[in-house]
Order: structure tokens, then C-alpha cells, then sequence
């Protein structure tokens, strides 16, 4: 495979295997078995959908792109805020709606775990922050581009030195779009200008293996802010943006010849919305313990999770909560 003919149904599959390692992070009964494992997922599973719009957005910024993608974005971002709101309101028997109305627009993990208990919607907020860099940058001119290239690449040393207390305040979750956004130039160029061979997913599965092990017992994450510092610890730095990269070429050649990914990519989305509220379902209905039970409960909820996207989708329910 050239590596600028991603084809569509691989790139089903490059999400398929995305949202499963999404919904197995999710599944607290075998992060607990594994030690470091949930930092080390995080290091690079939900990055790879962030790092998706590199490749194919060519829009430039209008209003009319800026509009579309508000609807695509905000759409099932504030249909599931809600709803979260709502069932979280219920449980902890306290509404809050105006500190509900500040988390949704500041969109970080830390005020959306305190404000509506669910703090994985962060990505919606972070994903349309990158579509407008993206968008800006696409509109530029060669030397405009260095020039704004060059000031993402200062961000994403930056953010590391800002406490933590700042970076949740950023709008629209914006701190990560600014972390990862010379990360995604970079991924679009080895994209559009390495070829494979057949050694490629040996290689790339090596490469990716050993800077996860190098990684792991290391406590950094895309979602809780825990950025390597450059100045004291540069190796976790730099192995940091080798495992964003690395992974994302390896995991698109460990799925692209597997159908079965396939089956939940296409609906990646809807299963990355729903899954949240049947973990919480299983969670109330009984005592999840041990490997084990966390494996068949991850499976239970793979399986739900696809058959009410199937479902959403039969119905065409999708083209009011997922628009286009």
C-alpha cells in the first residue's frame, strides 16, 4: 500500500480498531489489572482520530465550512452534554446549570467530569478547535504557512510549562488542538510522501512496541494535561511525540486488511457517544470485578453499543444527532 492511497473502508478499519481500544480504556476492570495501562492508551488512541482531519481536510476557513462543521461537531456534542447533564443531575440529586453552561463551552476533561460526570466529551470541543487551525491554515500562502507552522510548533512546547489550573480554562479545549497541531503537519507529510513495503508493518509494529515500552510506568496523557516537560524530561518529550506518530502509522497497517474493524468503524462515533451511559448501566446492575469480568463486560458493551448504532442508523436517527 502507498501511503497516500488510504482507501475509504481502510479507513473504517483504522477507526474500528480506534474505538475498540477507546471502550477497553473505558473498562476500569482491566486498567486495574495492568498498571500504567490507561496513560499509555492515552498517550496515542484518541490522538490517532485527532490526527484523522490531516489527511483529508483541504477546507478553507469560510463561514460556510465554519458552519458545517459547527453543525457536525456541536450537533452530537450538545445532544449528549445533555444528556449527561441530566442523568448526572439525577444522581447526585444538584443541578447546576450555570456551571454546566461554562463547562460546555471551556469543554476540558477536568469541568466536564465535575459539571456532567463525563469527561471523554472533550474531544468534540478539542476536534473543532483543530478543524479551524486546520481551516486557517489551509487558507495561507507558503511563507504564512511557515510562519504560522513555526508559532504551533512554539505552542506545543509551551503547553507543557502552563499549570494544569490554566490549560481546563482554554474555550473549546483548545490547548490540545495547539499541543498536537505540528504533530498532524508532520503526520500529513510522512503521509503523503513515504511509501510501504512488505517489511513496513514489522518495522512500524517494532518502532511502536519498544517506545511503548519504554513509555509504560510513565504518567503522562493527551486528556489530563500531563504533558512532558522539555526542560525536565526531555526523553518523555520526545518519546511522547514519536509514540503520536508512530502509532498512528502502525495502527492504520495492524487494521487496514481486517474487515471486522471495519464493522465498528463506521459507526465509531455513535459507538464512542453511547458507550459511556451503558458502562454506567453495568456499573448499577453489578459489582464488575477482576480481569475476567472486565473482559466479558467490555464485550457486552461492544456489543450494545453496536447494535443500538445499527439501530440509530435503520432509523435514520443518525441524520439528526450525526449530521454531515
Amino acid at each position: 500500500m502507498n501511503s497516500n492511497q488510504l482507501s475509504f473502508e481502510q479507513t473504517n478499519r483504522f477507526k474500528g480498531l480506534l474505538i475498540l481500544l477507546i471502550v477497553f480504556g473505558h473498562i476500569s476492570q482491566l486498567l486495574e489489572q495492568i498498571g500504567s495501562l490507561h496513560a499509555t492508551l492515552y498517550s496515542f488512541h484518541v490522538v490517532s482520530f485527532l490526527l484523522l482531519p490531516f489527511l483529508f481536510n483541504n477546507d478553507l476557513f469560510t463561514l460556510k465550512n465554519i458552519q458545517k462543521n459547527l453543525k457536525r461537531i456541536y450537533i452530537p456534542y450538545s445532544i449528549f452534554f445533555i444528556l449527561s447533564f441530566i442523568a448526572f443531575s439525577l444522581l447526585q440529586n444538584d443541578y447546576n446549570i450555570f456551571s454546566a453552561i461554562r463547562s460546555w463551552f471551556i469543554g476540558s476533561s477536568y469541568y466536564l467530569k465535575i459539571d456532567i460526570g463525563l469527561r471523554l466529551l472533550w474531544f468534540f470541543p478539542a476536534l473543532f478547535s483543530l478543524v479551524l487551525l486546520i481551516m486557517t491554515f489551509n487558507n495561507l500562502n507558503q511563507k504564512l504557512k511557515k510562519i504560522f507552522l513555526s508559532i504551533m510548533l512554539f505552542l506545543h512546547i509551551l503547553i507543557p510549562f502552563i499549570p494544569k489550573s490554566y490549560l481546563f480554562n482554554f474555550p473549546l479545549s483548545s490547548y490540545i488542538a495547539f499541543y498536537i497541531f505540528s504533530i498532524g503537519i508532520l503526520v500529513n507529510y510522512i503521509y503523503k510522501n513515504i511509501n510501504y513495503n512488505s517489511y513496513s508493518t514489522w518495522k512500524h509494529s517494532l518502532l511502536f512496541l519498544v517506545l511503548l515500552f519504554l513509555a509504560y510506568g510513565s504518567d503522562f496523557s493527551l486528556a489530563s494535561a500531563i504533558f512532558p516537560n522539555i526542560l525536565e524530561n526531555p526523553f518523555n518529550f520526545l518519546l511522547q511525540d514519536m509514540i503520536m506518530i508512530s502509532s498512528f502509522f502502525t495502527l492504520i497497517l495492524w487494521s487496514k486488511n481486517i474487515k471486522l474493524f471495519e464493522t465498528f468503524g463506521k459507526y465509531s462515533l455513535v459507538i464512542f457517544t453511547i458507550h459511556p451511559f451503558i458502562i454506567q448501566i453495568l456499573n448499577i446492575l453489578y459489582p464488575w470485578k477482576g480481569f475476567s469480568e472486565g473482559i466479558i463486560k467490555f464485550f457486552i458493551v461492544i456489543t450494545f453499543s453496536y447494535l443500538i448504532a445499527k439501530g440509530i442508523y435503520y432509523f435514520k436517527i443518525n441524520k439528526l444527532i450525526y449530521p454531515r
